[in-house]
């Protein structure tokens, strides 16, 4: 049969038979559908990949910022409970230092203001900036070099 044309298959089909066994036939004589999956998969992997590294990536950033969030939080309570507290007080920077450095973020920088307004408060904040692991974001065309800063920042009454 292979050695058949296309016209010879379909005028060789049984009188009975169908249109879709008629045109299964011709198929089979045109090549068929061999090698369709593996270009469908083809057509598929880039998006999947896309797709799960994006997940990766957004999963990792998600992570840092609630790390940075952690870490101000703790640094700012230090700091509310703090006497004659400064700005940038560097036990206060080294509490948030050590929690980023205990989970593996670094070249973070932190920042604590002074007691101000009425009632006192204050703030600390982390910032770190996220280097994409997977290269997607470059990849992808977004309008950053590579890093995005992201950042958390806690705030709290100061209690002395």
């Amino acid at each position: 049969m292979k050695g058949l044309a296309a016209n010879d298959l379909w005028t060789r089909a049984k009188q009975g038979d169908g249109p879709t066994v008629k045109v299964r036939r011709l198929r089979e004589a045109v090549g068929g559908q061999r090698g369709s999956a593996i270009m469908e998969f083809a057509f598929v992997l880039p998006l999947l990949l896309l797709l799960t590294f994006g997940i990766v990536e957004f999963s990792r950033a998600w992570l840092i910022v609630n790390t940075l969030s952690h870490a101000a939080r703790e640094a700012v309570r230090l700091a509310a409970t703090t006497a004659a507290l400064k700005g940038n007080d560097p036990a206060v920077v080294s509490k948030a230092q050590g929690i980023l450095a205990a989970a593996g973020v670094k070249s973070a920088s932190v920042t604590n203001t002074t007691p101000s307004g009425a009632p006192p408060s204050v703030t600390v904040t982390t910032t770190v900036n996220f280097a994409f692991l997977t290269g997607i974001g470059p990849l992808l065309n977004f309008s950053f070099a590579g890093t995005i800063p992201l950042t958390s920042s806690a705030t709290m009454r100061y209690e002395r």
